[in-house]
């Protein structure tokens, strides 16, 4: 592979890549934002919602300003934001200051979600699903480092380092970012505001948007319950929480190779295909997890629940960028991506409030919107011709 092809490759999974150490960090952080502010779990977890709540505002807030400035400058801004931020958080000294810098910080960290899939598809337009699969896959691969990397780091030099290490990453990723890839070309020629009304009117977005929200629904409930479910109904029998915790990040690391077979898939079959096995796969298996009655089967369907439960991400990405003019891409894509966010920030909450770390309920609130998804695609989302897809793809004006 060529010095050049190689780095660029390296900076367009950058984005993914720093919001996964971010975001898979965010559990071992919570115990330690308790006891250095002196904050219930309700509070805390309020702070974490709130989090995901902003990421989501950014990734829609992403759509407007790539739609005027471009992909490249879009995510180089998010890059910058996110960096300073957190270098402000190691300087917080209340829980005020410490929310604050931390909510803008996850605002920056969605900046630079939905437009790498912008410049990803720009790059490959003949493998876009391969494309929006590599970068969704170093999310995952994010899994094996980020949670292990800031309990280290919270151990041995205390609570700021973490902060400071997630703003010394990040402004390093914005240099390595800005020589490989610079920053585009500004572009005037359309209104981002009218761009997304467009796009709502379009019925293939709004399938997409409800698909994306009922398969991130239950991706949330399953991260956000199912540590605390098995250690529930194995605990008793000496399973440590560190030893599900290990687990369970291991089935999300792996992640990273389910989604590189979606996106392999999706280039092969079409999305419509790929889309409802990334439903009935990880719905089978996560039914297994809950229904398992030993600690070793419950780990297995753990592991392939992670490698496959993330699929529907890329695919549902790659599917927008195929509906839609190409000057339209990263707003469509920042549309449907919101939406799963919401079903995300609403997901937990509603599974907590229905009964927590039950079975029944876990199926219900985790493997049936995966069901859900299928459904939507299966009856309501048909593949472009080929011949409709746009192939003149630049990466100008963030096109």
């Amino acid at each position: 592979m060529k010095p050049r092809r190689l780095a660029t490759l390296v900076a367009l999974v950058l984005p993914a890549f720093l919001y996964g150490l971010y975001r898979f960090s965010l559990g071992v952080l919570v115990p330690g934002l308790e006891s250095v502010y002196a904050v219930s779990d309700a509070t805390a977890g309020g702070v974490v919602s709130a989090s995901v709540g902003l990421v989501g505002l950014g990734v829609i807030g992403s759509g407007y300003l790539a739609q005027r400035f471009g992909d490249l400058k879009t995510i180089l801004a998010g890059f910058l934001l996110f960096s300073v931020s957190m270098g402000a958080v190691t300087v917080s000294g209340g829980l005020l200051s410490f929310s604050v810098p931390f909510l803008v910080a996850s605002f920056g960290s969605g900046l630079m979600i939905t437009p790498s899939y912008g410049v990803a598809a720009a790059l490959f337009p003949e493998r876009r699903g391969l494309a929006a699969s590599f970068v969704t896959s170093f999310y995952s691969f994010a899994g094996f480092v980020g949670p292990s990397s800031a309990g280290y780091l919270l151990a041995s030099y205390g609570w700021d380092a973490p902060f400071a290490a997630f703003a010394a990453v990040g402004l390093v990723f914005f240099l390595v970012f800005l020589a490989v890839l610079g920053t585009g070309v500004r572009s005037t020629s359309t209104s981002a505001l009218s761009t997304f009304g467009e796009l709502l009117r379009k019925r293939v977005i709004l399938v997409l948007a409800v698909a994306a929200f009922f398969a991130d629904f239950g991706f949330l409930v399953y991260l956000s319950w199912t540590p605390k479910f098995l250690l529930s109904s194995f605990g008793a029998s000496g399973v440590s929480a560190t030893t599900i915790d290990s687990f369970f990040g291991i089935g999300l690391g792996l992640g990273g190779l389910g989604t590189l077979a979606g996106g392999t898939l999706f280039d092969r079959i079409g999305g419509r295909k790929s889309a409802t096995l990334s439903a009935i796969l990880p719905a089978t298996v996560m039914v297994g997890v809950y229904e398992a009655n030993s600690y070793a089967v419950a780990i297995v369907f753990v592991i392939l629940t992670g490698i496959l439960a993330n699929m529907f991400w890329s695919l549902l990405t790659a599917m927008c960028q195929l509906n839609v003019p190409k000057e339209e891409r990263t707003a469509a894509t920042s549309l449907v991506q919101t939406s799963g966010f919401v079903g995300a920030f609403l997901g937990p909450g509603i599974a907590g409030v229905a009964g927590g770390p039950v079975s029944s309920v876990l199926i219900l609130t985790s493997a049936v919107p995966y069901l859900l998804l299928m459904v939507v695609v299966v009856f309501f989302y048909r593949d472009p011709a080929r011949s409709a897809v746009p192939k003149d793809i630049s990466l100008e004006g963030g096109r």
